[in-house]
């Protein structure tokens, strides 16, 4: 009885064996099958990758065009804030022209104010040379008419026939040529002139060139006599 157990173990692996050499392979369909499994399966994983990289491409094209709506608002803010720069330099430059117009302007003024502020500096001078001169000119009239006043003291004079006199030569701190209402003067007269009493020391001819008037020569003093309504 055990060796017939044991037979039959030794067999069964042997039958096993031929049961599988010869049991017929797959058969085509199932073969084409296996087949179209594994290609589909490719496929989904071949599609699956391409979902992927189409999906990428879309994350990158978006991130482009986020980068590309940056940099078009970058550049329109550098433009605009360029064109505000060159709005400004253009209003310094104008700012700039125009005061440079009105420094050119003052400067022309300055000279030409210069040149005004020489002729006045000339013409002052100019008159206080004729000052200068006007003033030796009185001191030597002066000096003369001292001179005459002290002859005509020392020396005895006579009356005379009166003599229609307008113009009186009034000494003072300085010597005026005063116009008076014609009057009959002659030597000696005393002759009022301005609330002061002048004596009459000589009649001539009016000192102004080409004028044939006659003019009484004053000094200070109330000798003599008075001239008839003897007023300037």
């Amino acid at each position: 009885m055990t060796s017939a157990d044991d037979h039959d173990r030794d067999d069964e692996p042997r039958g096993g064996l031929v049961r599988r050499v010869l049991s017929p392979g797959p058969r085509p369909e199932e073969r084409l099958e296996e087949l179209l499994t594994q290609r589909r399966r490719e496929l989904d994983e071949h599609a699956a990758r391409l979902h992927e990289s189409i999906a990428e491409l879309e994350r990158r094209e978006e991130l482009l065009r986020d980068s590309r709506a940056s940099v078009e608002r970058m550049l329109r803010l550098g433009t605009s804030d360029l064109e505000a720069r060159e709005a400004e330099l253009s209003g310094f430059l104008r700012d700039l022209t125009e005061r440079e117009a009105r420094l050119s302007e003052a400067e022309a003024d300055v000279a030409r104010r210069r040149q005004d502020l020489g002729a006045v500096e000339l013409k002052r001078a100019a008159l206080e040379r004729r000052e200068r001169a006007v003033e030796a000119r009185e001191e030597q009239i002066a000096e003369r008419q001292s001179e005459l006043d002290t002859r005509t003291a020392s020396t005895p004079h006579t009356s005379a026939e009166p003599e229609l006199v307008e113009l009186a030569f009034v000494p003072g701190d300085r010597y005026r040529l005063v116009e008076i209402d014609p009057t009959a003067l002659t030597f000696g007269f005393v002759f009022e002139v301005e609330d002061a009493e002048f004596v009459v020391s000589r009649i001539a001819r009016s000192p102004l060139p080409g004028d044939a008037r006659r003019c009484a020569y004053l000094v200070r003093g109330t000798r003599g006599e008075s001239a008839p309504g003897g007023s300037s």
